[in-house]
């Protein structure tokens, strides 16, 4: 039987992690003896990324996934210790990418995974077999000093990289894009909105000089404004009609960011592009202030 997973429109869901590399990776587990699920037994491991009551039961003495894992795998012990992959209801060989990688990233938890030298050599083990396929493990987040481990694209390529020196705005450059890899739902998104408008009030208070930066209207802006603030900042900093272009994108950065907080169905699509708007306002006013290259005069 074809095992490929489906769209709603009959069309073979789109993958970029091969089969061949999740067999590497699957494999590894067997080999190195290192069980999946950490510490935690394989139902409670699972238990923290799906709703085992609302999967079926392959055992027809129990009426859902949580049960007959228990069973087997708790009471009895009698499936092999790799069954999970090759289970249909969670389809890891054949799913959806995001499904395999949030599954990788949960056996790395501090939670499930104690031993910091044993998450280390997962995480190595996986970025490895990744790699070819354009996808990484990287530290996110942390949990009592512990990373929480979050996948994303090894493809994305940034033109200003090295971080511009003010603290604060890295530090939210920095959870802003991990919010954005990890992000799953619509408020997740929507926070990615929020720390977008975080970011360019931060930055536009490094940059803004009331004494440089005379006001555009009659209203002074506040410590918040960041949209008069950047606005100001342009007007002077990248003065004429040659750039005019690059006034408009700040405003428009500002505008997304704004918008995003509000959005009723925030998706990725929406989130990045908020996020790459952001940055690239960033990286232009870090070039304005001397960080990227020579100053603007």
């Amino acid at each position: 039987m074809d095992k490929t997973p489906m769209t709603s429109d009959g069309d073979e869901a789109p993958k970029e992690i091969s089969e061949v590399t999740r067999r590497a990776i699957i494999d590894h587990f067997s080999v190195a003896k290192v069980g999946w699920a950490g510490r935690l037994q394989d139902d409670e491991f699972l238990a923290r990324l799906y709703d085992l009551s609302k999967l079926p039961s392959f055992d027809h003495r129990y009426q859902d996934a949580a049960g007959d894992i228990y069973q087997h795998c708790v009471r009895n012990s009698d499936w092999e210790s790799d069954w999970v992959f090759y289970d249909r209801r969670f389809n890891l060989m054949y799913g959806p990418d995001a499904e395999f990688l949030r599954f990788l990233c949960e056996t790395v938890h501090p939670v499930v995974r104690p031993e910091e030298d044993e998450a280390s050599t997962l995480v190595r083990v996986y970025n490895e077999a990744l790699a070819p396929d354009g996808y990484q493990v990287v530290a996110g987040k942390t949990i009592s000093g512990r990373p929480i481990f979050v996948a994303q694209s090894a493809r994305r390529a940034v033109v200003f990289e090295e971080p511009t020196g003010w603290r604060k705005v890295d530090r939210q450059l920095q959870e802003m894009r991990l919010r954005l890899d990890s992000a799953e739902t619509e408020e997740q998104y929507q926070a990615v909105g929020l720390l977008c408008r975080e970011v360019l009030i931060s930055v536009a208070q490094e940059v803004y000089d009331p004494a440089r930066h005379p006001l555009i209207d009659d209203k002074t802006p506040s410590d918040t404004d960041a949209k008069r603030m950047l606005e100001a900042i342009f007007e002077v900093e990248l003065k004429g009609s040659s750039n005019e272009e690059a006034r408009a994108h700040a405003k428009a950065a500002v505008r997304l960011a704004l918008a995003l907080q509000h959005k009723r169905f925030a998706d990725f699509r929406t989130a990045a592009l908020c996020a790459e708007g952001t940055w690239s306002v960033v990286n232009m006013l870090a070039i304005i202030a001397g960080r990227r290259g020579r100053r603007i005069t």
